[in-house]
């Protein structure tokens, strides 16, 4: 029998994603919710190890509010596996060895990782789906006082009952991980507390976000500091403040995972043409109200939402269509309409199998200064960039890092950025 453990700060979202799934399990279970809404708990290991405490089953599942277990017999089929696992320390739904990631199903149904029909010894396991059988939490919980933040505590459990002598296995239980927005704000830091702490024992430490090695830890500073200026000078942050003390916003071509999640804001209203989108996003309830139309056609009173705001939806249409939006957004808007397209026109064909996706124009600078916004450069240089915003020169990891260092002179500099983030006050607002 499992004990179930989610800490949770957002009840939408674990009413939404994780208990349906819970609730039409075949098997038995306890189900243990640990409130984190008025972030009464500082850090992950701190909330799961008060939940823990409180399991009375022979396994602890402790699984995020975003996932959704992926068949009615999860809990029953993965018990009976468990079962045959002498040595076991802690077991989870996607893991990552030396030969690479064995996962699970994301959000888009896309598998992540190495299918595989048996259970797999691996190093470290992804946190969002975390089962340790009580005996052996009864003896280690997650550590508090290096790991006093939301990264890092799940790695740092498998790395610590491998040296407790028992393994670390990823199991045949698949998981649709709707993944919300991810925060990786101090995320270093805490891969440097794990690598000082175990490095004695392991050289190199295989994670899902990447291999830490002596020579990483020496130069994660430095992605410290690139990340601090991505993260300040990112769309989504600069989207967050421009909206700030808004009570409503309309997102035209919301997608299946709006940045808008981002922004708190009461009333939000996602418009989208595709269906999948819709019911993903949906499934995360990022919007109070969804409308599936078309955002050519679709109509709005004057003045019926504070800001209203569009994601790479101008390339999708044509100059005409695009210039009749720009138009129609700006009287649906009291305060603030706010935009984001690439430089110019950038090549892309469908994906997702959404027919959509497909690019039809490209907007300029003056193209959008003329029609009244102040724009900024996103995404760094252009030349750096191709389809979809990826970095096209090798190696990409040097290209990327160098990529952020010029975000800022790309921010004041749009004409040469890859992206534009246009922002146009309403004049009567």
């Amino acid at each position: 029998m499992f004990s179930v453990v989610v800490v949770y700060n957002n009840e939408k979202t674990l009413n939404r994603i994780l208990l349906p799934s819970l609730k039409e399990q075949t098997a038995k279970y306890n189900y243990i919710p640990v409130d984190n809404t008025q972030y009464k708990f500082k850090s992950a290991a701190e909330a799961l190890n008060f939940g823990g405490r409180m399991a009375n089953s022979k396994y602890i599942l402790f699984v995020h509010q975003d996932v959704e277990l992926g068949s009615k017999t999860w809990l029953e089929d993965t018990e009976k596996i468990l079962d045959t696992i002498p040595d076991l320390g802690i077991a989870g739904s996607v893991g990552i060895s030396a030969e690479g990631i064995r996962g699970y199903i994301s959000s888009c149904g896309e598998i992540v990782g190495k299918l595989f029909d048996a259970s797999l010894q691996v190093h470290t396991l992804d946190e969002c789906a975390l089962i340790i059988p009580r005996a052996v939490f009864a003896r280690l919980q997650f550590d508090t006082k290096m790991l006093d933040g939301w990264h890092c505590y799940g790695v740092d459990y498998c790395l610590s009952v491998q040296i407790m002598g028992l393994k670390v296995y990823v199991v045949p239980a698949f998981i649709y991980h709707r993944s919300l927005a991810s925060n990786t704000r101090g995320l270093s830091r805490y891969q440097r507390r794990v690598y000082q702490k175990h490095k004695r024992y392991f050289s190199t430490i295989y994670t899902t976000c990447g291999k830490l090695t002596r020579i990483r830890m020496m130069v994660s500073p430095i992605a410290d500091l690139l990340m601090r200026i991505y993260d300040k000078l990112s769309w989504v942050r600069i989207v967050e403040q421009e909206l700030k003390g808004y009570e409503s916003v309309l997102d035209l071509g919301c997608g299946g995972n709006s940045p808008l999640q981002a922004c708190k804001v009461p009333y939000l209203v996602g418009v989208d043409m595709f269906t999948p989108y819709l019911e993903e996003s949906s499934k995360k309830a990022i919007h109070s109200e969804y409308i599936k139309a078309d955002v050519r056609t679709v109509e709005f009173q004057e003045k019926s939402f504070d800001g209203v705001f569009a994601i790479e939806i101008l390339e999708h249409l044509t100059k005409d269509e695009g210039s009749e939006l720009l138009e129609k957004m700006s009287l649906w808007a009291r305060k603030k309409v706010i935009i984001t397209t690439p430089n110019g026109y950038i090549l892309q064909e469908k994906f997702d199998d959404n027919p959509y996706q497909v690019h039809k124009s490209g907007w300029t600078v003056s193209e959008l200064q003329r029609c009244g916004f102040k724009v900024h450069g996103m995404n760094s240089w252009k030349f750096l960039r191709g389809s979809r915003g990826i970095v096209k020169l090798k190696p990409a990891v040097f290209w990327e890092a160098f990529s952020i260092l010029m975000q800022p002179i790309a921010y004041y500099c749009p004409r040469w950025a890859f992206q534009l983030l246009a922002v146009k006050k309403v004049k009567d607002a």
